[in-house]
């Protein structure tokens, strides 16, 4: 089969409904869309997000499936169905999907990143990091791998080379608020209870209702000895946990 997409106009107005956040009505109007254009990859593709988006997983993937009876090749539905499967809950097969995606895009570093996020979901770091420095290796300046490679050594047990992973995410990009909470949380397992509270202030000063990095802060705090902010802070945030960014889906 061979695609047949409606014209640009068509297609942006829709994509626009997705992107402002307008989900249903974008998926309303990819379906209506597709009754006049039943292969246009492009079409299933956003419907495909779109049901990702409301958390419709099992639509989601149908979606892809038939974008890809229809281009075999589109490594965006193979990356986006990753995404799917991964939100739903099953790494492997998500990692399946990225490695398929990556087959057909060896440059594919959005999925690297994910297929890095879902192996060590699944209990693999090692992988994980694996997966990292190969994206790295393609995109040198990408702060959500150094980020999420951080997260993977701090689950192997390394918070020392953990540290210095968000250090090298924090020099790209010196607003990553999920970094600073990364690092406050490797900080104070090393007990380097000040430098914990700093980092943690830090992010919150950058994300002021970072409800992990406020919980995080608790807790540096109560080791501090402050405990009348130590508890404050804990009512007012939630368990702390570590951070990892997953790349966005593909809407093209």
């Amino acid at each position: 089969m061979k695609s047949q997409d409606p014209n640009k106009e068509h297609l942006q107005s829709i994509i626009n409904l997705y992107t402002e956040g307008r989900l249903q009505q974008a998926l309303s109007e990819s379906n209506q869309m597709l009754e006049r254009f039943p292969n246009s990859v492009i079409l299933f593709n956003i419907a495909g997000a779109s049901n990702v988006a409301l958390m419709q997983f099992d639509a989601a993937i149908e979606n892809y499936k038939k974008a890809l009876r229809i281009k075999p090749d589109y490594a965006d539905a193979y990356y986006n169905m990753g995404v799917a499967l991964n939100e739903k809950g099953d790494p492997e097969a998500a990692i399946e999907s990225y490695k398929k995606a990556l087959r057909i895009k060896p440059d594919y570093v959005k999925a690297y990143n994910n297929m890095g996020v879902a192996l060590n979901d699944k209990g693999d770091p090692e992988a994980a990091i694996e997966s990292y420095n190969k994206a790295l290796r393609i995109k040198p300046d990408y702060a959500d791998a150094y980020n999420n490679m951080g997260v993977a050594l701090n689950d192997k047990g390394d918070p020392e080379a953990a540290i210095e992973s968000y250090k090298k995410a924090l020099r790209i990009k010196p607003d990553y608020a999920e970094g600073y909470s990364n690092l406050g949380a490797s900080l104070q397992l090393l007990n380097q209870t000040e430098q914990a509270v700093a980092s943690y202030e830090k992010a919150i000063s950058l994300k002021k209702d970072f409800n992990t990095a406020i919980s995080g802060l608790g807790k540096a705090l109560l080791k501090k000895g402050e405990h009348s902010e130590g508890l404050h802070k804990l009512r007012q945030g939630e368990g702390s946990i570590l951070f990892n960014i997953k790349s966005g889906l593909s809407i093209k």
